[in-house]
């Protein structure tokens, strides 16, 4: 029996798209814009990647432009504000795949599959501001984790260099000898603030399959103390500060694309499996638990995954589709977050975000409740105000997350800003208009010639996710 087969099956191609753009001009309709209390004479934004505009697995101008700060900043300007804000840009097609000139940006590079990644036979852009000479507005950095904000200078001293080994190139053309984040945030005095870091201290671990570690909660609430306490010295009791909480990480098409539950077998096979096995796993006729390695690599127990475990969008489809993975040859658990992983990875949040919860308070910063705005894309879909869209947490088709499954497009982008402004508007009295989401730009969202349990997935070359960078927000 060629078990190898049965885990996927070659389907028509077909690609379905979503617009490029929008059909409205204007935001929906509302009150009269104005700032409210609101003073927002200087505007900075510290984060991480999402901060950044990074999407696709590429920092790039072209979508950098939608980076939810500068978004908040078109609308604040709408209200009232003269705001320039300064981003640190990067020449289409962007950033590249550490150690090359290739562009680590995704895009669809075939419709025959259709088959995403990067192309390799395009050349990296390259930083197009470097010698601007006042910090930048978007302080945010692709990988930053909290540690960052109040330590790292350039690539060597950034979190990811001091304990593992791995300079991270964009803390330096970000922060280009002028200080810290904090120390530059502080250099521009701003009048409002937003704070967005935490979510790299434990996405790392999930994207991992629990390889590597995550940040301690007492470490962490030591380090979002310091943060909170600094950045509220540095601004001043009269300017606002909006920090962001935590999403759960298996609320994004990473984790929930390739389904755990993928191994349909008819009778025969599923007899046949069990007799290969000893009957150790119990198979039956129909759907079935993809089998996997609960340790690191091909270690550990031998499990057969439930709903309540997850592998991740960079195992291999091949692998999956044609060399058996999953059934005789249990998945490498570096692909997988299992189910006592995920219970980690949630109490890490939980706690993470009573943290920033209990700090924004007692520094009066206003809290965005980000984690459950995804929830509720993850699991009821979400329509904008003012729109008629329906945008759910599905692998690029569902309209919030670009193609590395991680980080948001320029809509996703624009529900993150709008979850902002509606937390600036109910703290400040301020009425900044809501960005329409409508007329944002979208991306094609493909369906794979390959289905899993019955569900499309999308073709990634073998070398695809390569880039460490994506797995970061």
């Amino acid at each position: 029996m060629t078990t190898h087969r049965i885990m996927a099956v070659c389907a028509a191609v077909a690609i379905a798209a979503v617009a490029m753009f929008g059909c409205k001009d204007t935001a929906p309709s509302g009150p009269t814009a104005g700032l409210g209390s609101l003073k927002a004479t200087q505007f900075v934004s510290v984060g991480n990647s999402i901060t950044a505009g990074y999407q696709s697995n590429g920092w790039f101008e072209s979508g950098q432009k939608y980076s939810f700060p500068n978004l908040m900043s078109q609308q604040l300007n709408m209200s009232g504000a003269s705001l320039s804000f300064v981003q640190p840009l990067w020449s289409d097609p962007g950033t590249p795949i550490s150690g090359t000139t290739i562009p680590s940006r995704y895009l669809i590079l075939s419709m025959a599959g259709p088959i995403i990644g990067p192309d390799v036979h395009a050349m990296a852009g390259s930083p197009e501001n470097l010698s601007y000479a006042a910090p930048y507005n978007n302080l945010a950095i692709p990988g930053a984790l909290l540690y960052d904000f109040m330590n790292a200078t350039d690539q060597n001293t950034c979190a990811s260099a001091v304990f593992a080994q791995v300079p991270n190139p964009l803390f330096s053309t970000t922060l280009r000898g002028l200080g810290t984040q904090f120390q530059q945030m502080r250099a521009l005095h701003p009048t409002l603030v937003t704070f967005w870091l935490g979510n790299n201290d434990v996405l790392g671990y999930a994207t991992s399959g629990g390889a590597t570690t995550s940040t301690p909660t007492l470490l962490f609430s030591g380090l979002y103390s310091v943060a909170m306490d600094s950045l509220r010295a540095a601004v001043g009791s009269s300017a606002t500060i909006v920090v962001a909480n935590i999403p759960d990480v298996t609320s994004i098409p990473f984790f929930t694309t390739i389904p755990s539950q993928g191994l349909v077998l008819t009778s025969t096979q599923a007899a046949q499996l069990n007799a290969a096995t000893s009957n150790a796993f119990g198979f039956v006729a129909g759907v079935n638990g993809f089998l996997a390695y609960t340790g690191v690599g091909t270690t550990g127990s031998v499990k057969k995954l439930t709903a309540s475990d997850y592998v991740l969008l960079t195992c291999p489809q091949d692998s999956l589709a044609k060399a058996g993975w999953g059934s005789l040859k249990p998945i490498p658990g570096q692909y997988v977050l299992d189910a006592d992983e995920v219970t980690f990875a949630r109490s890490q949040v939980a706690a993470y975000n009573a943290t920033i919860s209990a700090l924004a308070a007692s520094h009066n910063a206003i809290l965005v409740d980000i984690n459950s705005l995804l929830a509720q894309i993850n699991t009821t879909g979400y329509t904008p105000p003012g729109s008629s869209l329906k945008l759910t947490s599905a692998y690029v088709s569902g309209g919030v997350f670009s193609l590395d499954g991680v980080h948001p497009t320029p809509k996703g982008q624009g529900v993150i800003a709008n979850a902002f402004l509606t937390a600036i508007n109910g703290k400040t009295g301020s009425s900044i208009p809501y960005i329409d989401i409508d007329g944002l730009p979208g991306i094609p969202a493909p369906l794979s010639k390959y289905t899993i349990g019955g569900k499309n997935v999308p073709y990634f070359p073998p070398d695809a996710f390569s880039n460490a960078q994506m797995l970061l927000w």
